[in-house]
């Protein structure tokens, strides 16, 4: 445990894995932890009603993971961007936030949206909460 300080310094790990059982970059996890397992979204329809969302995140934030949820319990087919694995995405997000890598970043056709509540999802996707 002493020389994952050298790997990553963050003060915070002994705080957030007492709140959530790991820390932010899940370098540090409890003798319990489990990681968040997300389904795979739905898959879209030529049909579909919904707008094309394209969910630019990382696995280990758990608004991401909030997000993703949301959309699957609610049937919502969306695209998943990982800007932890590509660098082109990563630099759309950064571009769009003025220089930060918020997670999530959705593109709902074409409307960037930055860490949005449920609520403020259900409204842009005409959801009844």
């Amino acid at each position: 445990m002493e020389d994952r300080k050298f790997i990553c310094p963050c003060y915070r790990h002994q705080d957030d894995i007492a709140a959530m059982g790991h820390c932010i970059c899940h370098l540090f996890v409890s003798e319990d932890y489990q990681p968040i397992e997300i389904a795979d979204p739905p898959v879209r329809e030529e049909d579909s009603p919904w707008p094309h969302v394209t969910v630019y995140g990382a696995y280990w934030c758990q608004h991401t993971m909030g997000t993703r949820r949301f959309l699957n319990e609610h049937g919502i087919p969306y695209t998943v961007v990982d800007v932890g694995e590509d660098l082109e995405a990563a630099q759309k997000v950064m571009g769009w936030n003025r220089g930060f890598l918020s997670t999530p970043t959705l593109d709902i056709d074409g409307r960037i949206v930055t860490e949005p509540s449920e609520e403020e999802l259900a409204e842009i996707l005409g959801l009844k909460l």
